[in-house]
């Protein structure tokens, strides 16, 4: 597959295909009550987002952060009410200049068109590092 998107809304449209509802941006993708999961954040980061206004403000907090470059949609596996893909990501920290090059798989389970739970696989220590080291990247979260 290898396809290269701008944003995670694009490379989610695009994992998501004739599935998706109608979207006119990120937040509009997931149902009013979906939740976030990142099971292997590290300590000092949000475990899970439950609500779209939770969403939204880590999806703020993140972009300023972090710069993810271009994405990569490395493979999709259609399962009824379920999408997982594979992606990728070559971007950096946005304090540190340091490289954030992160592989993702994310399980999407769907509800009427729309994500009602978002769980999120990737690598801690690729974050931690961007951000410059475990106090750095908490310090950055507590702000």
């Amino acid at each position: 597959m290898g396809n290269k998107y701008p944003s995670l809304f694009e490379l989610i449209c695009a994992a998501l295909g004739e599935r998706a509802s109608v979207a006119a941006d990120f937040l509009d993708l997931f149902t009013d009550d979906a939740v976030v999961h990142y099971p292997f954040a590290p300590a000092g980061t949000p475990q899970q987002l439950v609500g779209k206004d939770s969403i939204a403000a880590h999806a703020v907090r993140l972009g300023t952060l972090l710069d993810f470059g271009e994405l990569t949609l490395e493979a999709v596996h259609d399962l009824a009410d379920v999408v997982i893909f594979e992606a990728s990501c070559e971007g950096r920290g946005t304090e540190t200049g340091l490289p954030y090059h992160q592989h993702y798989i994310c399980v999407l389970h769907l509800r009427d068109g729309k994500i009602a739970l978002f769980k999120d696989y990737w690598n801690p220590q690729v974050l931690i590092a961007a951000l410059g080291g475990q106090e750095a990247m908490a310090r950055a979260y507590a702000r």
